[in-house]
């Protein structure tokens, strides 16, 4: 298997962190990084790697042409089949590696309600804050929608969806959390709940101050050293964001 990903996307960070947690080796999943490039609206763009076999039988290297949600990351099999979403991703991963190794104990938990607990955790962090702090989205709402202009990063609206997301996190975790998310081991709920923290602090690094059962957590992870060590590997604790805020200033004011 392949997982195409990028440094920079916190999608393709729960991937990765979920793969040097499980210690999978490249001999099971071989890790090609896309390339990057900022477009005229001075945001970043995924584009395929240059020589890859993928990118040479597609004849362009446009993500998209790979990828129709122009996103990353993408699992290909050896047989040509492609999966997008990181959760999705994961959890195939995870099947896998749970035939072939009967002994191996699951991430998950096993019982129901904890289970549950930990998707509802993944699916408040993808579906209702990573949508809305994400900078190309701004970014085009800004110059396109009639959006506030102001610097993306610290956007009043990527700040309200973070804030009001954490806050029901804060809440959640006060029932489930014990070590970790949910409980006292590691669960799919904490690969979704570090990319996320790691972003937010890019604009606020005093935000987990107002959040302290998730900053509790927060700290527990990365004394896990598979945790640290994916992030400084990845560019940091906290979240490089790649932008042109010269480019984006004029876009948004172009378009407006």
């Amino acid at each position: 298997m392949k997982l195409y990903y990028h440094k920079s996307s916190s999608a393709s960070l729960r991937v990765t962190i979920y793969l040097n947690y499980r210690q999978v080796p490249e001999s099971i999943v071989e890790l090609v990084s896309t390339e990057l490039r900022i477009d005229e609206r001075g945001i970043p763009k995924y584009t395929m790697p240059e020589n890859d076999p993928e990118t040479i039988n597609l004849g362009s290297d446009e993500l998209s042409k790979f990828n129709p949600e122009g996103r990353v990351p993408i699992l290909l099999l050896s047989d040509g089949k492609k999966m997008t979403q990181s959760g999705a991703i994961i959890e195939y991963i995870e099947d896998r590696l749970l035939n072939a190794d009967r002994s191996l104990k699951p991430i998950m938990p096993q019982d129901p309600w904890d289970r549950a607990e930990v998707k509802r955790i993944m699916y408040i962090i993808a579906a209702d804050v990573q949508p809305y702090q994400n900078i190309p989205f701004l970014v085009q709402a800004m110059g396109e929608w009639g959006m506030i202009k102001t610097p993306p990063l610290q956007h009043p609206l990527r700040m309200h969806f973070i804030r009001r997301e954490f806050g029901a996190l804060e809440n959640i975790l006060a029932l489930t959390s014990g070590t970790f998310c949910v409980g006292n081991s590691m669960t799919y709920a904490d690969f979704f709940l570090v990319p996320q923290v790691r972003n937010a602090l890019a604009s606020d690094k005093k935000l987990l101050k107002e959040f302290p059962q998730i900053e509790k957590v927060w700290n527990n992870l990365l004394a896990e050293s598979s945790i640290y060590n994916t992030l400084i590997n990845s560019g940091g604790i906290i979240q490089p964001i790649i932008i042109d805020e010269e480019q984006i200033k004029k876009y948004t004011l172009l378009k407006g």
